[in-house]
């Protein structure tokens, strides 16, 4: 019980040292004639006043519940105290390390990885226009339209490229592209959450269902259909 109350007695006055630091050094640096001009002032509260505060609550708390408790020698004051600290800093840690694999967004700091793909058609199937497809990634957070390349022949079989951004992390992510007679081809995409870059393809998947026009609820789709895709994660300056 006595460690737990430190631990908070730590937490509580590491945030209350920080604030009064920050408190104390701006009114200091009124005193010293330091210029609010360009934040300068505000830097020095910030910077320099609030990590002492921190420092020093985080310190003068738990060595206060320490020793109400009777650990009063410099030995075991000492001891019980740096294991406190090392605590209260692996509580943040994992808090912050909480933070960071929660974090909703791929990449908060730039520009968004996108999804690259390309799609197969079966066997025989015409060539087509890509101007009357369109494709789409919805995910449990979000949907974001996507753009398609020239298509190709390869092995008698059309080959149509593209790609689209992934904002968000998330489990579940379903490219959607929809062909020029409004059949949609739905299929999974499993990069998991955080897609690492890649500079080559996976391997060719069937579509997982095929939703027919006027026909209701999407179906599963056979291995008849052959409508197929690979896909790949790309990050900015990744290439």
């Amino acid at each position: 019980m006595t460690y737990a109350l430190a631990l908070l007695a730590g937490i509580v006055g590491g945030a209350l040292g920080c604030a009064l630091g920050i408190a104390a050094a701006a009114a200091l640096a009124a005193a010293l004639g330091i210029s609010s001009f360009e934040g300068a002032s505000g830097y020095f509260a910030v910077f320099i006043g609030g990590p002492i505060g921190g420092v020093l609550g985080l310190v003068l708390g738990p060595a206060l519940v320490l020793r109400r408790a009777g650990h009063r020698s410099f030995g075991a004051l000492g001891g019980r105290l740096a294991l406190v600290i090392v605590g209260i800093i692996g509580i943040g840690g994992a808090v912050l390390g909480g933070f960071w694999i929660l974090r909703p967004v791929l990449n908060s700091g730039g520009p968004a990885p996108q999804l690259v793909f390309e799609l197969r058609l079966p066997p025989g199937a015409a060539p087509t226009n890509i101007n009357d497809w369109s494709i789409e990634l919805q995910t449990s957070r979000n949907r974001m339209p996507g753009t398609l390349e020239a298509a190709r022949e390869e092995q008698g079989r059309t080959v149509i490229p593209g790609r689209v951004e992934m904002y968000f992390r998330t489990w579940s992510r379903l490219l959607v592209a929809t062909m020029p007679d409004k059949t949609d081809l739905l299929f999974e995409v499993r990069l998991g959450l955080s897609p690492a870059h890649s500079r080559t393809f996976g391997a060719w998947q069937r579509a997982r269902y095929i939703g027919e026009p006027g026909k209701g609820e999407a179906r599963g789709a056979t291995t008849a259909d052959q409508y197929e895709i690979r896909y790949r994660a790309e990050w900015p300056d990744e290439e």
